[in-house]
């Protein structure tokens, strides 16, 4: 496949994740703040989950601390963000978790978590914590949407999916919105 195929089919795979990804973090939005199981397809990683712990999605994202397949030129740092390779990542009520090039998994928990980043603007998206004594790892590409709701409701509780300004893309704009039902649903 050409260059000009590779980058189209890539941008037809992220506009379709972006859509993916945003329908799945309204919903789980919605399904926190309810205090409803979410609803979870089955997941792949190779987790096992801890007793009392559940899965809320499992999504693909670029890992900054992820390892960079062997290039020649790197060239610049953007151009580098974007060799990370996209893997499946398992995002629970108790941490995220993923399996990286080395085949190990790597995890976060979210009681260690004291801050947040996030930007869900297409084509800018990005997902960064604050982890106690550790350097702040940042996940990106189309589908972060459910890990910034994740991260919005563990750090800022229910309140925090309605006005955390990270989740601004997520919601429904109305005048004053009444429930965070109004704020999230999708018209049709």
């Amino acid at each position: 496949m050409g260059k000009h195929r590779q980058a189209k089919a890539l941008r037809r795979w992220e506009t379709t994740t972006r859509q993916w990804a945003i329908e799945l973090a309204r919903n789980l939005a919605l399904d926190l703040y309810d205090q409803r199981p979410p609803r979870v397809t089955p997941y792949g990683i190779g987790v096992v989950p801890d007793p009392g712990e559940i899965v809320w999605a499992e999504t693909p994202m670029r890992f900054d601390f992820d390892t960079i397949p062997e290039v020649s030129h790197l060239g610049s740092a953007a151009a580098q963000q974007n060799l990370y390779p996209f893997r499946p990542w398992l995002i629970t009520n108790a941490r995220v978790v993923g399996r990286l090039g080395d085949d190990q998994l790597h995890g976060w928990r979210w009681e260690h978590a004291t801050g947040l980043r996030a930007n869900l603007t297409p084509g800018r998206e990005f997902v960064a914590l604050d982890v106690d004594a550790f350097r702040s790892p940042v996940w990106r590409g189309p589908a972060v949407a459910p890990m910034a709701v994740a991260a919005v409701f563990h750090l800022y509780g229910p309140h925090g999916l309605l006005d955390h300004p990270g989740l601004s893309t997520l919601r429904w704009h109305t005048a004053a919105p009444a429930t965070l039902t109004s704020v999230f649903e999708l018209t049709t």
